[in-house]
């Protein structure tokens, strides 16, 4: 990764299923970054898709700004009728969700496996 803030960041979406879409994001999502993140998510869920999965995974950092971007993404899904989840978030990105609350609000799974379908 660069030292530009907007390119440590990547990501990618993919159609796993019918209806359901894979968010891929690495690197730092902050607030130089976060846009990306919203950028690739907010679409999917405003058009209703059935179900949206963000893979955490490769995220070394994430701050306010990435947490506001997802629980607004969770909002916007209850509202349209489509599903958020969080799948497979990297061992910081956990503890910054359980310390702030936020996986209980937006569910959070080991894998893409392990959501209800």
């Amino acid at each position: 990764m660069s030292g530009d803030p907007d390119t440590s960041v990547d990501v990618r979406v993919r159609t796993t299923a019918p209806g359901r879409r894979l968010v891929t994001v690495t690197g730092h999502v902050d607030l130089h970054t976060a846009h990306r993140l919203a950028d690739a998510v907010q679409p999917l869920v405003d058009g209703g898709h059935d179900m949206v999965l963000v893979d955490l995974s490769g995220v070394t950092f994430l701050d306010s700004t990435g947490l506001t971007c997802l629980i607004t993404a969770h909002r916007t899904a209850r509202s349209t009728g489509a599903r958020l989840a969080l799948v497979a978030p990297s061992p910081p990105v956990l503890r910054m969700l359980q310390i702030t609350g936020v996986d209980q609000v937006i569910p959070t799974y080991p894998s893409p496996d392990a959501v209800p379908r």
